[in-house]
C-alpha cells in the first residue's frame, strides 16, 4: 500500500510552481502532482514521469478530481480580483476531499491597505485560517524576474516608475525554494506567515550592479506612473493584467513615488534557517542571467 503524501502543485508550468515540481520530483518520501489547464502540458508531466491533473481554477468540474487523495496543496492564482472567487472555490473543495496543508503564495508583508491585491490575498489567508486547514501563508515580495517579465529593461536602460523608492526584492526560484520546503514539513511551518523580500535596492542601485557584473552600462529612465497606466489600458492589458490589477500596479507606484509605503525595504532573515543557503542577491541574479542581460 502506498502511504505517501500526496502533494498538489498549482501552476505547475509557471517559473514557481514548474521550479517547485523540479526540487519535490525526486524527493522519495511523497508523491507530487503538477496541475495544468493543459491537457497537452499535461502530458508532457507523464512523458517526464511526473504525474500530472487537469484543473482550472475557473472551471469547477475540474477541481474536485484534480484534489482527490491529496494531502498538501500549493495555491497559487494570477494577477486578477478573480483570484478571490478561484481561491474560495478550490479551498472550499479542498477541505470537502480531505486535504490537510495548504502553502498560499500571497503578495507584499507591508503594512499598508492601499494596495488592492495585497489585500486580496490577506483575505484569501484568512479564508484559509477559518477553514481550520493546517497553513503556511508566504508573502514575497518584489521578484527580480519583473525585470524581463514586464519588460522593463531594454538594450541596457531599466524603465523606473518608482522614483528613488528602495524595494525589497527576491529571486522567484527562492521563493520555489521556501515553497518546497513548507510541503516537504508542513508540522515545521504550520500557522506561519513567512515574509520574503532579501535584497533591498532602488532601480539606480540595481543598474549599477548590473553595469559591474555584465560589464556593459545600464541605466535607469524615469517615467510617471501614469504612463504605466495609460500604456497599459492603450496596449489591451485586459485578459492578461486585467485593468482591476494593473490599477493596483499604478496605485503602488504612485504610493511608492511619494515614499507612502511603510517597511517597503524590509529584508528578511529566515531564508537560510529555511533552506540551508543563502538567498540570490543581486549580484547573484546578474551572474546567473549574464548572457540575458547583455545586449
Amino acid at each position: 500500500m502506498n502511504n505517501k503524501p500526496n502533494i498538489l502543485i498549482l501552476g505547475a508550468t509557471g517559473k514557481v510552481g514548474g521550479e517547485v515540481v523540479n526540487q519535490l520530483t525526486d524527493v522519495e518520501h511523497i508523491n507530487v502532482i503538477a496541475a495544468t489547464r493543459s491537457p497537452e502540458k499535461a502530458q508532457a508531466f507523464e512523458d517526464k514521469g511526473i504525474s500530472s491533473v487537469i484543473l482550472d481554477l475557473d472551471k469547477p468540474k475540474t477541481i474536485a478530481p484534480a484534489l482527490e487523495n491529496c494531502d498538501r496543496a500549493l495555491l497559487l492564482t494570477g494577477y486578477t480580483v478573480d483570484m478571490l472567487r478561484q481561491s474560495k472555490r478550490f479551498l472550499d473543495t479542498a477541505k470537502q476531499q480531505g486535504v490537510k496543508h495548504i502553502v498560499h503564495i500571497g503578495a507584499s508583508t507591508a503594512p499598508t491597505n492601499e494596495v488592492a491585491h495585497w489585500g486580496w490575498h490577506q483575505f484569501i489567508e484568512a479564508y484559509i485560517e477559518k477553514l481550520n486547514f493546517s497553513y503556511t501563508h508566504l508573502r514575497p515580495e518584489a521578484f527580480m524576474q519583473n525585470l524581463f517579465g514586464f519588460g522593463w529593461l531594454n538594450n541596457g536602460v531599466i524603465t523606473n516608475y518608482i522614483g528613488n523608492a528602495r524595494w525589497s526584492w527576491i529571486d522567484c526560484y527562492d521563493l520555489a525554494a521556501v515553497v518546497a520546503q513548507t510541503l516537504l514539513h508542513p508540522e515545521k511551518y504550520e500557522s506561519q506567515t513567512i515574509p520574503l523580500g532579501y535584497d533591498a535596492k532602488t532601480m539606480d542601485e540595481v543598474a549599477a550592479i548590473l553595469t559591474e557584473i555584465v560589464g556593459q552600462p545600464f541605466k535607469t529612465e524615469t517615467h510617471p506612473p501614469k504612463e504605466f497606466l495609460d500604456d497599459a489600458l492603450q496596449a489591451g492589458a485586459e485578459g492578461i493584467y486585467p485593468n482591476a490589477y494593473i490599477n493596483c500596479v499604478y496605485t503602488q507606484f504612485e504610493l511608492n513615488v511619494a515614499d507612502e509605503i511603510p517597511e517597503g525595504d524590509r529584508t528578511f532573515n529566515n531564508f537560510e534557517t529555511i533552506t540551508g543557503r543563502k538567498p540570490n542577491t543581486w549580484k547573484d541574479f546578474a551572474i546567473n542571467y549574464r548572457e540575458q542581460l547583455a545586449y
